[in-house]
């Protein structure tokens, strides 16, 4: 018997001899806490998703290798990349027969899909910028952006199962240099932000501009639909923008740091992580937040998901710094 269980013990039979009987201790409520922490050797985590709970991946590297972990709802452990696959940017997945099928897009123009039964393939778009962002609706259907800052040009790719195009970049009020991260609802509803606040919207045939009201860099997207998306951002400050089906509007919140990581529950609300290892959750419909943890200070979390079941995780490390980096996932388990 431990040390914490042998008083309670004692009193509760202290109480069952007065009253017939004794209350159980509450459970402890959930908390976040550090759940990975890796070493230089590994590198840094920058995005995370899985199709649950207990088949969770993350990824990243350092711009020697890439590297990705896999949680199976007790502990993270390291899975296979390509070999020679580059920094892993972002991971996405879609259902399959038997399984999941993983899309990985890399630095260096690369990109990764690993099928069901474990094997990889490995794609070179034809650029050396990197690929910060990937998202599909079907393993013939995934788009890819990217780009440097400062760079030539940034990056937008479309995969048709075969081959991956060069998508040319549509008239804009603003310079652009890069593509963080694309995301959709559907084959004809898909947005791309990127640097300097842009938005880019396809509609099944062409892409064009939308506004948000910002010149901020947009890092990342995500929604429950096509009337209810959130986009964030920021450097100096986090800048949070929502679309509502009809037009994106934007706010800078200057208590916040920046922002790089959001994730929605079906609900619509929002999960985002950023600097000085910001955590916050942002109310449905909402420019509000509240800050739930800071653990992972003074790191960066780059990335964030979860689960409607309430399960959380941002993923980071200290990317402030010149690498070879560190990184570390912060976790929320209920």
């Amino acid at each position: 018997m431990s040390a914490r269980s042998r008083p309670q013990s004692l009193a509760c039979l202290a109480l069952a001899v007065l009253l017939g009987g004794c209350e159980p201790e509450p459970a402890p409520e959930p908390a976040w806490e550090i759940g990975f922490e890796a070493d230089e050797s590994f590198g840094a985590l920058l995005s995370a998703w899985g199709p649950s709970p207990t088949e969770l991946y993350a990824v990243g590297g350092n711009p020697e290798r890439g590297a990705m972990i896999r949680f199976d709802g007790d502990a993270w452990s390291e899975q296979a990349l390509p070999e020679g696959f580059p920094l892993a940017n972002w991971v996405f997945g879609l259902p399959a027969e038997g399984g999941t099928t993983l899309w990985v897009a890399g630095n260096e123009g690369m990109a990764a899909r690993r099928d069901v039964d474990g094997s990889w393939t490995t794609m070179d778009l034809g650029t050396t910028g990197p690929l910060w962002g990937i998202w599909g609706t079907a393993d013939s259907n995934m788009w890819a952006v990217g780009g440097s800052i400062p760079g030539d040009e940034p990056i937008l790719a479309h995969y048709d199962g075969s081959a991956w195009t060069m998508v040319p970049i549509p008239a804009l009020d603003r310079e652009l240099d890069a593509l963080f991260k694309v995301w959709g609802t559907s084959s004809t509803q898909v947005f791309a932000v990127g640097h300097s606040g842009v938005i880019l919207h396809y509609d099944g045939s062409e892409w064009t501009q939308q506004l948000a009201g910002t010149a901020s860099d947009l890092i990342s997207l995500w929604g429950t639909g096509p009337n209810e998306i959130v986009a964030v951002g920021g450097r100096s400050n986090g800048v949070i923008a929502r679309y509502d089906g009809q037009a994106w509007r934007s706010e800078t919140i200057g208590m916040l740091p920046g922002l790089n990581g959001v994730w929605l529950d079906s609900e619509g609300t929002g999960f985002a992580v950023g600097v000085e290892g910001l955590v916050i959750e942002i109310p449905a419909g909402t420019f509000d937040y509240e800050e739930l943890d800071r653990s992972a200070r003074p790191d960066v979390l780059h990335g964030a998901f979860g689960f409607d079941e309430g399960a959380r995780v941002g993923v980071g490390g200290n990317l402030l710094f010149s690498p070879p980096w560190t990184g570390v996932i912060v976790q929320y388990l209920p």
